[in-house]
């Protein structure tokens, strides 16, 4: 059987599902706009490659850019399907990353095949306030018609998945019930508690920059707090982690705090100074009252060196506003990370209610004191809830492909 995966960032979170049809003998093609892909090809998956012919006009209506560059998306999908047709490719399913475009005239090329979409996100006035720096009418406005692609993707797809009953609720009621919850798993062979030997010894830490090879140590006998994230931005309340640190690195001078990630915005706005940097805002800010010695940003990490940093760490801090909730929240809870979270509807339910310190995001002062508590109490290491994990997803996955074709 021929199956075909399109997301734009390869592979997602179709990392997992993708290789694992191929392995039961399927032809596997993955659509992707990652020109580095190959880079990372995975056993028995084909990528190609689709391009835009152009970007969106700027002469479009900016309400309207994110549908332009939408229907961009989908006719550069459509080019590339019909290059594999002639290739005698003939598509039984396709999976789609929803809400880009991806996905919009798949049933229009492929009337029998049956259509997956996978949408992770519906814009609601109360979550993209976090997003933007000024949400305004015209922005109000604007965000509204940013869910035309997505609802138009979900009209058309035979089958919808979203990977959270939060996510899920994001939606219009209406189109809640055509879609089905499956999480993208966890791989608790990998993510795990560190073995009960070693999880009370503190030892040397070296982290090392992925991009740069810089390495970074943090000393045998120190404590740790550590925060790691895909973008240093306000929707993951990076600045809140920042000012908690002056606070906390001058009552204990064998504190070190570990910063992971990029110095970028994924996904909400700019600082309003430093070329948009929170990172080199906040440090402007703080320089006189943080012993930079002690405090390391490490840049990204890979994956053994995240794991060990959950592993050593005395508190690990994940903070949100409400928006998806990423992936480093239910990796730090599977590998048992002392946790420092703020209540959400994004946070809870994902690890052991009672595993995790739950902190108050949006007071600072209240914030510091609730870390610096976490830091003394006796070390509760988080418990991700069952249902998370790779195996189980992936086998929610396989009987509700299976139930799509039967049902086709």
């Amino acid at each position: 059987m021929d199956c075909l995966f399109i997301h734009g960032n390869y592979p997602g979170q179709f990392r997992h599902l993708a290789p694992l049809l191929a392995g039961a003998g399927h032809r596997v093609v993955f659509l992707t706009n990652r020109s580095d892909a190959q880079d990372h090809a995975q056993p028995g998956v084909e990528i190609r490659n689709y391009r835009l012919h152009r970007s969106p006009s700027e002469n479009t209506h900016h309400y309207l850019q994110n549908s332009e560059d939408a229907v961009l998306q989908g006719q550069a999908i459509l080019r590339e399907l019909n290059r594999l047709f002639e290739e005698g490719f003939s598509p039984r399913f396709v999976i789609t990353h929803g809400g880009m475009g991806l996905g919009l005239f798949i049933k229009d090329l492929l009337p029998q095949a049956i259509h997956i979409g996978y949408f992770e996100w519906y814009f609601q006035p109360a979550t993209t306030q976090h997003l933007v720096a000024e949400f305004d009418l015209d922005m109000k406005l604007k965000t509204g018609l940013r869910n035309l692609p997505i609802l138009q993707e979900l009209e058309r797809c035979d089958a919808a998945v979203v990977p959270t009953q939060w996510q899920k609720q994001q939606f219009p009621q209406p189109y809640q019930e055509k879609l089905k919850v499956i999480f993208d798993g966890i791989d608790r062979q990998f993510f795990h508690p560190q073995d009960s030997a070693d999880n009370q010894k503190r030892h040397l830490l070296e982290l090392r920059n992925r991009e740069t090879n810089e390495t970074f140590a943090v000393p045998e006998d120190a404590k740790l707090i550590s925060y790691a994230t895909r973008g240093m931005e306000t929707l993951r309340g990076f600045p809140e982690f920042m000012r908690a640190l002056p606070e906390l690195l001058a009552s204990d001078d064998n504190l070190y705090a570990v910063i992971a990630g990029a110095d970028r915005r994924a996904y909400s706005h700019d600082a309003p100074s430093h070329g948009g940097s929170w990172k080199q805002l906040l440090l402007a800010e703080l320089q006189e009252r943080i012993p930079q010695d002690r405090v390391l940003f490490t840049g990204l990490l890979d994956y053994i060196d995240y794991r060990a940093l959950l592993w050593r760490s005395d508190l690990h801090c994940y903070f949100t506003r409400p928006y998806v909730t990423s992936w480093s929240l239910f990796e730090a809870a599977a590998c048992g990370a002392r946790l420092a979270v703020n209540k959400s509807p994004a946070t809870t339910g994902i690890a052991a209610e009672k595993s995790v310190n739950w902190v108050d995001l949006d007071n600072q002062q209240t914030l510091n004191g609730q870390l610096s508590k976490a830091l003394k109490k006796p070390g509760r290491r988080s418990q991700l809830m069952p249902g998370f994990d790779l195996e189980t997803t992936l086998q929610r996955w396989e009987q509700f492909i299976n139930q799509a074709l039967q049902s086709s």
